[in-house]
């Protein structure tokens, strides 16, 4: 097999990835699963090791398929279920729970677990062969009849309609592409004719407009111990705040680290900065969507919906 041949399987591989995503609802991070079982974060680190729930690994850690949770926690029977299947890996337990299978009549092993059909997933669990977990998800060189075995599954999702998750973000709010087809394919017309280094620099020139009428940060910096004043707590727990993702802060060389004032009501950080901030790689590009209005809160600054309770809302818009 050449190595265009394994690209294009590893390639596919995140296709069929993206497709499993979107069948399942998307993805939790692991605090937005511990404020659905109202439990610490490391229990939920917990239970993915101990195999009571279903986690992916993607580039930025573990992440929880939303199809698996209900409002009240977990989908009635599911620890049971993986509790005696032989499968391990972690996306192929993903794929078995989401694809039909002709033992339930058609549903999927999760459709039937919402039916209430426990004791016949577990059947159908025990049975279930143990299966190369390179199969298809794997960046590994995959085995010769791997081919045969992407073009199967592929086929069978081409098939599939996907169906959205009750709760939690899902990929299919966000407009980027219909949520009946799982990828997007865009082509462009290339490469434009090739210009200087000066010419480059002129053509922005015209088209680049700065507009100092607003500031990103939309908010007074306080410096720690003007915090802490400000709020009348101690500096030990303004620093657990900022450890655990309550409170958004920057670093500032000079200063140490710095608090946007208007995170904080009535001398406490406003709920759920903690789940928003998780999405996004640096606090500055937290902050700045958050004091950005946002078509999907209600074309306001997500940081106002948090205010007035519509965490839900903005963790969905994040």
């Amino acid at each position: 097999m050449t190595d265009s041949m394994i690209a294009e399987l590893i390639a596919a591989g995140e296709v069929r990835k993206a497709e499993l995503v979107e069948l399942a609802g998307g993805l939790y991070m692991p605090s937005y699963v511990a404020a659905i079982l109202n439990i610490p974060q490391q229990l939920v680190e917990e239970r993915r090791k101990a195999g009571e729930l279903i986690a992916v690994e993607a580039q930025e850690g573990y992440r929880y398929p939303a199809c698996q949770f209900t409002p009240d926690g977990i989908v009635a029977g599911l620890s049971e279920v993986l509790a005696v299947m032989p499968i391990r890996h972690d996306w192929m337990q993903l794929e078995w729970l989401l694809v039909p299978d002709e033992a339930l009549e058609g549903l999927s092993p999760l459709e039937a677990l919402r039916a209430g059909r426990l004791e016949d997933v577990l059947n159908i669990a025990r049975d279930h062969e143990r299966q190369d977990p390179r199969r298809v998800l794997s960046t590994e060189e995959p085995p010769d009849d791997i081919t045969a075995l992407l073009a199967d599954d592929l086929a069978d999702l081409d098939h599939e309609i996907p169906r959205k998750g009750e709760h939690g973000p899902r990929p299919s709010d966000r407009p980027l592409s219909d949520p009946g087809k799982g990828v997007l394919v865009m082509k462009g017309s290339g490469l434009g004719p090739l210009v200087s280094l000066e010419e480059g620099k002129a053509l922005l020139d015209e088209i680049i407009v700065d507009d100092d009428s607003t500031d990103w940060a939309a908010s007074g910096l306080l410096a720690a111990d003007r915090t802490v004043e400000k709020l009348g707590i101690s500096a030990a727990t303004l620093e657990s705040w900022r450890e655990s993702g309550k409170v958004i802060a920057f670093c500032k060389e000079a200063q140490g680290f710095v608090y946007p004032a208007r995170q904080f009501e009535h001398s406490r950080p406003i709920g759920g900065l903690d789940q928003v901030g998780g999405y996004f790689p640096a606090p500055e590009e937290a902050w700045e969507w958050l004091v950005t209005p946002n078509p999907y809160t209600e074309s306001t600054a997500p940081i106002d919906r948090l205010r007035s309770g519509h965490i839900e809302e903005v963790v969905r818009a994040a």
